[in-house]
């Protein structure tokens, strides 16, 4: 690993941590929640938007690790799908999609969800599903590596 990796690895981990630790401490414990009234219409409180800015936060840095995370991702998910093991491919696909989870990235987490799908629900009748979901995965992969400025396109 590049020392400039490595360092970049490191800064985005303390601000995970940082944000992480405010996070939790600034919550509200369901203790401190009232019974839900069912006659009256929720609102948003002040608070309830501060802990938006924070979720905001958190996935904005998720991202971040993700964008470092991603190209290898996309070797080892394209390295699986070449050699027709499944199993891996799972793996990795699973994997990924625990870490998209977290992101505000919809197209990508769509993509690789229905591909995962597709992959889970295999039969000899699919396998042009499988090629197709596995294109668009990888289209999504790049086109999310490109408009974050990670890949020149």
């Amino acid at each position: 690993m590049k020392d400039t990796d490595r360092s970049l690895r490191q800064r985005l981990t303390g601000m995970l941590a940082s944000t992480t630790r405010q996070l939790f401490r600034d919550s509200p414990g369901p203790a401190d929640r009232p019974a839900p009234d069912t006659d009256i219409v929720p609102v948003i409180a002040d608070n309830e938007l501060a802990m938006d800015k924070r979720r905001q936060a958190f996935s904005g840095e998720m991202f971040a690790e993700l964008l470092i995370e991603l190209p290898d991702f996309q070797k080892k998910i394209s390295q699986a799908y070449q050699a027709g093991d499944r199993h891996n491919l799972r793996s990795h696909l699973h994997q990924l999609l625990g870490a998209v989870a977290y992101c505000d990235a919809p197209e990508l987490e769509m993509a690789l969800r229905k591909f995962h799908q597709a992959i889970k629900t295999e039969t000899p009748d699919t396998p042009d599903n499988i090629d197709a979901c596995y294109t668009h995965a990888f289209n999504a992969i790049n086109s999310t590596l490109q408009y974050s400025g990670c890949r020149e396109g």
